[in-house]
Formats: C-alpha cells, structure tokens, sequence
C-alpha cells in the first residue's frame, strides 16, 4: 500500500482581482469563478470593480464578454453623471491562479475633459 501524503489539490475556486484607482484611496475589486466563467451561477456585476470616482474595470472569460461588460457599465456610469465625456478603454490579460487566461478591460477618464 502506498503512502497517504497530503498535498494542495485545489488553490481557489475564486480569484479576486483589483485595480489601484488613479483617484488614490480606492481598489475596487471583481470576482472571478474557476467554475463558472460565464456567470452562470452567480451575479453578472460581480464582474465588474466600479470605483466612486467613475473609472472602472470588467472581466470576462474572453475580449467580447469584456468589452461587453464594460460598455454596459459605462453606459450606467454615464446615465449616473460619472464621465460626460466617455472613457479611454484599455484591454489586457490577466492569468489566474489556476492557469486560466481571462480578458480585463479597465475604463478611465479622459485627462482634458
């Protein structure tokens, strides 16, 4: 019979991921599920990491589910009066702690607005 070793089988079922807000004090957060990528299961604004200052950033399984998210907050951050003058959307790649690639699309504020 062979050993009983314990060993790590699982780092997270969630990973939390956040953002340093150019506004300063602020370090909104959104939560990603190794199970559920599409959101399927739990609330699709856990997604997002709004900051009170207006910016923002999504996450997403892939690029389109990003931009998606961030064009719906946008358009509520908008209607809230948060940024009149839109926002400059950066894309980029996040790796998870279990191995998965997800997309990020943060949004801050025009500097000349």
């Amino acid at each position: 019979m062979g050993t009983m070793d314990a060993f790590v089988e699982t780092v997270t079922e969630e990973a939390q991921l956040s953002m340093s807000c150019a506004c300063g004090g602020c370090h909104p957060t959104a939560t990603f599920y190794r199970d559920d990528p599409l959101y399927e299961r739990h609330e699709d604004r856990l997604a997002e990491g709004p900051c009170c200052c207006g910016r923002f950033f999504v996450v997403g399984h892939d690029a389109a589910a990003a931009q998606a998210r961030a064009d719906g907050l946008a358009e509520r951050r908008r209607g809230d009066g948060m940024a009149p003058h839109g926002y400059l959307l950066r894309h980029q790649q996040v790796k998870l702690p279990w191995g998965t690639v997800v997309a990020v699309v943060s949004a801050d504020l025009p500097q000349d607005a």
